[in-house]
């Protein structure tokens, strides 16, 4: 069988098996659930404290609410260790959380920021919290349930009902508010029923049992550190943590600045409203469930090299727009290449990540790793910048593409060891 001939079985059983598979409905709908509160406590929050007359330098501290995103992994052993007997380890604290939302959200609705601004932003951090508590949950459900063949396009399932979630809170919400003549109380009212579509997610979830889980708040607190860090050595987790800091570590600084470089570049705010970011979602999209289909017909390692060699060689492509000047036709190929390339990067990133995880301490190992990817991300800015202000646009994504192949090198240079790392594992108990 020819390369082509197996590449187009793998998309065309991977497609069936999306609309077959009770299973990855479930990843989904779980998916579904964790995007949903995001966009609410965001821009959305922003937006309805701005029209509500509050100034802007004071709504920019709104975005502190977030903060339980990032130190998830504080609490992540409490999830390991304690569990609901009647609902299950994952889906009781599932359950527990999307109720939670559902109340919280209906308590937002309550409240205006004119008249309560405080009490809004409590209860949006409350949202960020009951939100992020449930990612740990989903996260190590999704670890614990997908096969090892299943987890490139199980998260590219997860990533894409996330989106959609995303979508609901971040854009349906604001026609809501529109329709009912910028009343965002009963915008706000119209996004029970959504909240409530994703606990048929965690109805339809299979519990998934797992032997020698933590016994003691003590052994889910240290175990995790010491089991990964002692599985195989510590120089070689040091490796598989240094690999997950920077894989999209190129891809993230070649579009830091890329609204700003278009920008610069002549193309006015409709041209990149339309064109960046209409054609970022599409090509977000096709590239989570492309990088999935790919990972699961050809191994999760091999793709994980590639896509890392093509998000390096996407960045080429803002290179050359940079070169050349405004153009339309140009901007637009770029965009579709690099989100549709960092989006399989990420589905490949998040099945990679649930390999290195032992199931014993799903949530906090995934939690842990899952912060430490977003560290790269943070990184960027501040470089980016410095970057470009000395040598320009084309020697930022130059150098963004030289990073990306400096860390493909990387990857295959240490390629036993990070399968020995994420295979390992299965043997721990």
């Amino acid at each position: 069988m020819t390369f082509l001939q197996q590449l187009k079985v793998s998309m065309v059983d991977s497609v069936v098996g999306i609309f077959k598979s009770r299973k990855m409905l479930v990843m989904f709908l779980l998916g579904y659930s964790s995007g949903l509160p995001l966009m609410l406590t965001a821009s959305s929050l922003l937006l309805w404290y701005y029209e509500s007359g509050i100034e802007v330098k004071d709504i920019g501290l709104l975005s502190l609410v977030a903060l339980p995103y990032t130190v998830k992994y504080l609490w992540s052993p409490i999830v390991d260790r304690f569990s609901s007997k009647r609902f299950g380890r994952r889906k009781g604290w599932i359950y527990a959380m999307q109720f939670a939302l559902l109340a919280s959200v209906f308590s937002l609705s309550l409240f205006s920021p004119a008249k309560s601004p405080f009490v809004i932003a409590f209860i949006a951090l409350l949202i960020c919290f009951f939100s992020a508590t449930q990612d740990i949950a989903i996260n190590a459900y999704q670890t614990e349930i997908l096969k090892e063949d299943e987890r490139a396009l199980g998260s590219a399932i997860s990533v894409l009902g996330y989106r959609v979630g995303m979508l609901v809170t971040g854009a349906l919400l604001l026609i809501f508010v529109q329709h009912f003549d910028n009343q965002w109380r009963l915008g706000i009212l119209s996004l029970l029923p959504f909240f409530a579509v994703g606990i048929f997610g965690t109805i339809l979830a299979k519990e998934v049992e797992i032997e020698n889980k933590p016994k003691t708040l003590y052994d889910a607190v240290v175990l995790p550190f010491y089991e990964f860090f002692t599985r195989k050595s510590i120089f070689i987790a040091i490796i598989a943590l240094i690999i997950i800091i920077f894989y999209k570590f190129s891809d993230a600084l070649a579009f830091s600045l890329n609204t700003v470089f278009f920008a610069s570049l002549g193309f006015d705010k409709t041209m990149i409203a339309v064109s960046y970011k209409f054609n970022a979602l599409i090509f977000t999209f096709l590239g989570l469930v492309i990088g999935g289909m790919l990972a699961k017909g050809f191994g999760l390692f091999r793709t994980f090299v590639a896509f890392s060699v093509a998000m390096a060689c996407a960045n080429l492509m803002y290179l050359w727009l940079a070169l050349v000047g405004k153009s339309y036709v140009l901007m637009v190929a770029s965009v579709a290449i690099e989100y549709m390339v960092g989006a399989m990067g990420t589905a490949v990133l998040v099945a990679m990540i649930m390999s290195l995880v032992n199931k014993r301490f799903s949530a906090t190992q995934f939690a842990i790793l899952s912060s430490i990817d977003s560290l790269g991300r943070v990184l960027v800015g501040p470089l980016a910048g410095n970057i470009q202000q000395s040598y320009g646009w084309a020697s930022l994504f130059f150098v963004s593409f030289v990073i990306g192949m400096c860390v493909t090198l990387l990857i295959w240079l240490c390629k036993k060891q990070l399968i020995n790392m994420a295979e390992l594992h299965l043997q721990v108990k």
